[in-house]
């Protein structure tokens, strides 16, 4: 409800960026490459991709570098910064929470979607998980405002309770939404 909320504030015909951090699939590890996942969060905005991965460079709204270290991407350009289940694949999340607040519009969102409780996904590698706590200093310490923050508990679809796969029977992810001051 944030984000709709953030929405209805801006005035019609403004412009803006949605920036979805990680958008693009990883088609190093053999996943499809995508270029409008999560468009329907973008908003009245145009929808940014921030992959990794080269292949993103042939999409026209994709910027490719490492997000933990992106220069493509300017000060203060998005007014909303967004990633699932992406940040735990750098080595350096502090790293991707400071490039996020720069990137991000003074009064922009931002909101994350991390593992807490979730089977190792090398895509192609994962360094983390994150407690709420964790979360909220990071944002905290970047001068955001939390707005929320806790978990979301999802479980195995009864359909495929019974097969054994790499996927745990209950995963617990942790979301943050906060606002830059």
């Amino acid at each position: 409800h944030h984000l709709n909320e953030f929405y209805v504030s801006v005035p019609e015909g403004a412009s803006g960026k949605f920036l979805d951090i990680g958008g693009a699939g990883s088609t190093a590890s053999g996943m499809l490459q995508v270029s409008s996942k999560f468009k329907h969060f973008s908003g009245p905005f145009d929808y940014w991709i921030l992959d990794s991965d080269q292949a993103a460079g042939k999409l026209d709204n994709a910027i490719v570098c490492d997000m933990a270290n992106c220069p493509a991407a300017n000060n203060c350009e998005f007014d909303v910064t967004f990633s699932h289940t992406v940040l735990e694949h750098s080595p350096y999340p502090w790293r991707v929470f400071d490039e996020i607040a720069r990137i991000t519009k003074r009064g922009g969102l931002t909101l994350h979607l991390v593992p807490f409780s979730y089977q190792y996904h090398a895509t192609p590698d994962d360094n983390f998980r994150f407690s709420h706590k964790a979360l909220q200093t990071l944002m905290e310490d970047r001068n955001f405002k939390v707005l929320d923050v806790g978990y979301d508990i999802c479980y195995k679809q009864e359909s495929k309770a019974n097969e054994i796969d790499e996927h745990f029977d209950e995963i617990w992810l942790t979301y943050i939404v906060a606002q830059k001051v």
